[in-house]
């Protein structure tokens, strides 16, 4: 007899914190009213009212785990809505694709990103089943046969048939780190051939779209904004490589395209590049605010801190149990919204956390406070010497954000958190704020 899983076990598992919502998911929350802006009404919008034919390519950030896969989800299942008496727009084919799941976000550049979108459409129009279309030309045919003949015997792939080799060129990019150098020459010798042949596809899969009813194609590249930052020799990074140094191939894509980026870069001193080549000036996925700039403390019945309290509710429905009997008190939730200053993924890590620290439910206030602790001493192990006087600029909101590498890795490490309130502001991550090194004066 298989023993039935207990109250606490299965609210574990409905707040798992690495797992992406999709929007009719009993888990997930609208969190647009508090963010400052609804971006996925934005980016709807713009791309259904842009020229099909002119393809579209955005930008979309945020910080880690604020919830950038759910609004992207938001943007497909929206986009892809059948034309009703409510919507009257044509729906659009999307293909969404992982970066994280074929490819090395350690070691990135343009061979690997081709290879592994030519791999994704092309797997993915051809589960579509597109009346009369067919995505393996003969231009792409001869593309690879043209790479598989530059890598003669140096590299064997496992997949010799265009229909199944690009995807399995990405993952061999991906697993074979000694052979990836000699495999990214060979793409790079034939890119402009392959980006010519992709966008073929592209083109023809467009036109058979709208005879077939639907608007286009969109393509959603995700996962890109995990691409590690390193600095390179000569004095680039790793971001600066891909998105400013290779920002005209990535535009050049025949379908409405959107990337995500790492963060970092929207506060870069190169991010006027990025609008120039992209056409747009860009708006990171911000904070859920638990307060407004220009209030001092967190309020219990502020807006924010109900949504936050509204995702406890949603996971507690999801797992059977009662959300009274998962706290000894409110205040305890209450802290754990507080202390993850409005970053939903820190929420669920917090919560599991606490849950670990305890038999059964429910979580006391020593078990909350223990699970964030866990996370301090995370933090101040890795925060770098010279980053901690920079961080106390922050104890109070600021509206902007230096533009050096420093404050740039910050951002992206989530140790100053972003929010927005029709302008920018910025916060230390409210963690950091507890720790004696952070109160303390000088270094």
């Amino acid at each position: 007899m298989t023993k039935s899983v207990d109250a606490i076990t299965r609210l574990f598992r409905a707040c798992e914190p690495n797992e992406a919502l999709q929007p009719d998911d009993q888990r997930y929350v609208n969190c647009d009213d508090v963010r400052g802006d609804n971006l996925v009404q934005t980016y709807v919008r713009s791309l259904r009212r842009a020229d099909p034919v002119k393809p579209e390519v955005k930008l979309f950030a945020g910080h880690r785990g604020v919830g950038k896969t759910c609004e992207l989800n938001r943007i497909k299942a929206s986009l892809e809505k059948p034309q009703s008496a409510d919507n009257p727009y044509r729906p659009f084919h999307a293909i969404y694709m992982d970066a994280t799941e074929k490819l090395d976000l350690n070691d990135l550049d343009l061979p690997d990103l081709l290879t592994f979108i030519a791999g994704e459409v092309l797997a993915q129009l051809r589960t579509a089943n597109l009346p009369g279309f067919d995505p393996v030309s003969t231009y792409l045919t001869r593309v690879w046969d043209e790479i598989r003949g530059a890598l003669g015997s140096e590299v064997v792939l496992k997949e010799a048939g265009v229909e199944t080799g690009f995807g399995s060129l990405a993952l061999e990019l991906k697993n074979r780190p000694n052979s990836r150098q000699t495999l990214r020459r060979a793409i790079e010798m034939h890119s402009t051939g392959l980006l010519g042949a992709v966008n073929d596809m592209l083109v023809t899969a467009n036109v058979k779209c709208r005879r077939n009813g639907c608007e286009g194609l969109v393509l959603i590249v995700d996962g890109l904004e995990r691409l590690v930052f390193r600095t390179l020799e000569g004095g680039t990074s790793t971001h600066d490589r891909l998105f400013i140094e290779r920002s005209e191939q990535l535009a050049s894509l025949k379908a409405h395209t959107i990337y995500t980026v790492p963060i970092s870069l929207f506060y870069s001193p190169r991010c006027a590049e990025l609008e120039q080549t992209f056409g747009e000036h860009n708006v990171p996925v911000p904070m859920i605010r638990l307060h407004e700039a220009e209030e001092k403390a967190v309020s219990p019945g502020s807006p924010g801190m109900r949504k936050m309290w509204e995702m406890i509710e949603a996971r507690c429905r999801h797992a059977r149990v009662e959300v009274a009997d998962v706290f000894d008190n409110a205040d305890t939730g209450r802290y754990l919204c507080e202390m993850t200053g409005g970053h939903p993924r820190h929420l669920m890590m917090f919560l599991q956390a606490a849950m670990n620290a305890v038999e059964s439910l429910p979580i006391t206030r020593a078990a909350a406070e223990k699970g964030v602790r866990n996370y301090a001493n995370s933090l101040l192990r890795e925060v770098p010497d010279e980053y901690w006087p920079k961080l106390r600029a922050f104890a109070t909101p600021q509206s902007d954000m230096p533009k050096d590498e420093a404050h740039q890795k910050m951002l992206l490490l989530l140790h100053v958190f972003e929010y927005m309130n029709g302008s920018p502001w910025y916060e230390v991550n409210p963690v950091i704020r507890t720790l004696a090194r952070f109160q303390r004066k000088g270094k």
